[in-house]
């Protein structure tokens, strides 16, 4: 089964309305442009630049591969950058900064293109994330606190937002079913393991799900988990249940050991299969999702292949997002697809649901993102949205 995404960058969250002008940063990625094998000089660490002339070359190379996805040259660097030096100087730069790691190129006649390593040193070196402009961020204020709706309807206009601001796919994740509350939980045999179960969230929403346990229960059995819900204080989280009805068993638990197992493990399923089917799903943007396949990155039939196992493959990334609501930060996922350098980065961020605990958005785009732009995109939204449900709650 192809994996996705399994290097990753860390960014510290933006403070308020101030500028970051430095991050830690945790990175691994592939070393290769388009399907040719393109290794640097020399595998090591992460080494400092030598001087300010190597950054400024490098930052220069990165913004070049940024906007057009294709190898930087000398003689490009130095008609395009006015940074005062000849081909023959940039490009004995350029030669330093491959045996750095940091560059590599596909033949000896080709330009160069950034490595892992090197787009490692970029964000962790030189790269500076500034706060939001004031049109952006009302831009953000405007549509998301005019809307009216359920949390569904918000998050549905949020991937929209994104994909408009960053010209990627956006996407959101809902809070995960670990952390969703529910006021009521009861269970109905219906067949032989068969059994219908009904929940009752915090806000009210019923939900009926159908469950298919290892184990046939008659519906006394089922009424004894069904009293000790009721008599659980609501609402409460699956993590909750566990704890009250240890609390509540007291020095008896012993004896209740078989209700208490039969309790968690029908209740455990029921919530995760109610989150796994509304509470925690993704929402994705549909026309961020025809730019980002019709990007000129993934127009190879592989590539294509890889997008859309991505987009089917849900479960993979409400896991790589839960990892993110779990983190506290921003962070940057790349998938290297093998040996590619064009492959699938995402930007994400936790955010806060409130009484359903956190959840994440994010943006879904090539590998050659402009990260400037778009990291403080993903963070404003998520405090945004963070302060929305909130006043919501």
């Amino acid at each position: 089964m192809l994996t996705f995404f399994p290097g990753l960058i860390i960014f510290n969250p933006l403070p308020n309305d101030a500028p970051r002008r430095s991050m830690q940063v945790r990175f691994q990625a592939p070393e290769s442009y388009h399907g040719q094998k393109c290794r640097s000089r020399t595998h090591r660490k992460m080494v400092q630049f030598q001087n300010q002339r190597q950054k400024e070359i490098f930052e220069a190379v990165i913004r070049d591969y940024v906007r057009t996805g294709e190898p930087v040259g000398s003689k490009t660097l130095a008609e395009r950058h006015g940074l005062g030096l000849s081909s023959a100087s940039i490009r004995k730069v350029l030669s330093e900064l491959e045996t750095l790691g940091y560059l590599c190129q596909a033949h000896t006649s080709a330009g160069r293109t950034p490595t892992g390593q090197g787009l490692r040193a970029y964000v962790d070196q030189i790269l500076n994330v500034d706060g939001l402009p004031a049109g952006t961020r009302a831009s953000i204020d405007r549509a998301l606190f005019s809307s009216e709706g359920d949390e569904g309807s918000i998050f549905s206009l949020l991937t929209r937002l994104l994909t408009e601001l960053t010209n990627q796919m956006g996407l959101v994740m809902a809070p995960g079913h670990d952390r969703l509350r529910f006021r009521r939980i009861y269970f109905v045999r219906l067949a032989v393991r068969k059994v219908l179960a009904v929940l009752v969230t915090e806000n009210g929403v019923i939900q009926n799900r159908l469950l298919a346990p290892a184990q046939d229960y008659t519906q006394d059995e089922l009424n004894e988990v069904n009293v000790c819900l009721e008599d659980i204080a609501a609402p409460f989280t699956l993590d909750e249940i566990k704890s009250k009805l240890i609390v509540a068993m007291g020095v008896e638990k012993n004896r209740f050991e078989e209700l208490y197992l039969r309790t968690v493990t029908l209740a455990g399923e029921a919530i995760k299969v109610a989150a796994d089917s509304v509470g925690s799903d993704i929402f994705m943007d549909d026309e961020g999702r025809g730019r980002l396949l019709d990007h000129p990155d993934f127009q190879d039939v592989e590539t294509m292949r890889s997008l859309f196992k991505a987009f089917e493959n849900k479960r993979r990334l409400i896991e790589l997002l839960n990892e993110v609501t779990d983190g506290g930060r921003v962070r940057v996922v790349f998938e290297p697809s093998g040996d590619r350098s064009d492959g699938l980065a995402l930007v994400a961020s936790p955010y806060d649901g409130g009484p359903n605990g956190a959840g994440a958005l994010g943006v879904l785009g090539p590998r050659r993102l402009n990260y400037a732009e778009i990291v403080p995109v993903v963070d404003y939204a998520a405090r945004v949205v963070s302060s929305l449900l909130a006043a919501k709650n």
